[in-house]
């Protein structure tokens, strides 16, 4: 059952289950947008994409009513494949492979612009190298999750059958996912960017892992609707992204006002047993380590998905049996909305970016 608040209820970082959505003045004059979001962990890595369209009234004075739903990649996409969310926010592996199956899923918008998502060890781990992963437990957010269909590659890249040669398990996100890490309930923990950085918050010294296939694929995080919203909401889909664009300039440009704006928005996302100023040097080492992966390349404007990422994330995906048969790539993606979503001035983005408070 759908419900609204204007604030995170829940402890932490994770958001769990819940529904997210801006308070707003007249909503029901405004057109309403679910968004799916493939994790339950609104940490300020999400700050781009949630807490700054909704502080600074992006979403709202666009004409929407946007509804967030925070929960796992395999439930986001399926809420929106079932009309219970218009657009979702994840991962390309579990999209792909849906659509080579006949699900009417297209990546719309590229958020995440490189591979974000690694198996990571304790630093006093005796797993050297992938080769190493044989016989070990690696634990990830879901089965369902998009590292899982990369580790799988990861590993069928050296050799090792991912099917019988290691064990996954899910082991969630967060605390719960560190503690089995810390503890040895896993040998190797699947995970993303801002999860290592707030890992690297608690104390953890950590290695991470790719390959030379999985540095090539920077078709990350994105944004996938519907083929009939793209025929049938077209003026909906911008405005909702270029907010997002839009936050991604703001965080860019002032990571620690971005991060008191999360605070403000979701309260409950700021540590409640720290002081201010580790609260706040953890906090940007979050939003910092997210921006590396936001950044755009020169030349490219916001959201934009080059054909070589698609190409590169297929090839990937067949190369290791994750896919048994290659889609046209147009059937994945589509651009024709960038030159809307980056219709706003970057200058005055910045300067209001500048003005939040620090």
């Amino acid at each position: 059952m759908k419900r609204s608040v204007a604030a995170l209820t829940c402890a932490g970082a994770a958001a769990g289950a819940l529904m997210l959505a801006p308070a707003a003045v007249n909503a029901q004059a405004r057109e309403k947008v679910t968004i799916a979001i493939g994790t339950d962990v609104l940490d300020a890595s999400q700050v781009n994409n949630t807490s700054l369209p909704i502080y600074t009234k992006c979403w709202e004075n666009a004409g929407l009513d946007v509804t967030l739903q925070p929960t796992n990649s395999t439930t986001a996409m399926q809420a929106v494949l079932t009309g219970q969310a218009d657009m979702v926010n994840m991962g390309p592996a579990a999209a792909i492979i849906a659509r080579t199956k006949g699900a009417p899923l297209k990546a719309v918008y590229l958020n995440m612009r490189h591979n974000f998502q690694f198996p990571v060890v304790l630093d006093s781990s005796p797993v050297k190298t992938i080769n190493d992963f044989k016989g070990k437990t690696i634990g990830v957010l879901s089965y369902g999750s998009q590292m899982v269909q990369i580790f799988k590659g990861m590993l069928t890249e050296a050799g090792i059958n991912p099917d019988k040669d290691v064990t996954f398990v899910e082991t969630g996100s967060g605390a719960q996912a560190v503690t089995a890490l810390s503890k040895g309930r896993v040998d190797i923990w699947g995970t993303w960017d801002s999860q290592i950085a707030t890992a690297e918050n608690m104390g953890l010294k950590l290695r991470r892992f790719s390959s030379p296939f999985a540095e090539k694929l920077n078709f990350g995080g994105s944004y996938f609707v519907r083929d009939d919203m793209i025929t049938k909401r077209p003026q909906t889909i911008e405005k909702v992204l270029r907010c997002v664009a839009m936050g991604s300039v703001t965080a860019l440009a002032n990571p620690q006002g971005s991060l008191k704006v999360h605070w403000k928005v979701f309260p409950l996302t700021k540590p409640s047993s720290l002081d201010d100023a580790t609260a706040i040097k953890q906090g940007l080492h979050i939003i910092q380590t997210r921006g590396e992966f936001l950044k755009l390349e020169p030349g490219v404007k916001w959201g934009e998905i080059p054909i070589s990422a698609v190409a590169n994330m297929v090839a990937f995906m067949k190369a290791n049996n994750v896919i048994q048969t290659s889609p046209k790539l147009e059937d994945l993606y589509t651009n024709q909305f960038i030159p809307a979503i980056n219709n706003f001035d970057t200058a005055k983005v910045v300067a209001a970016a500048k003005a939040l408070p620090q």
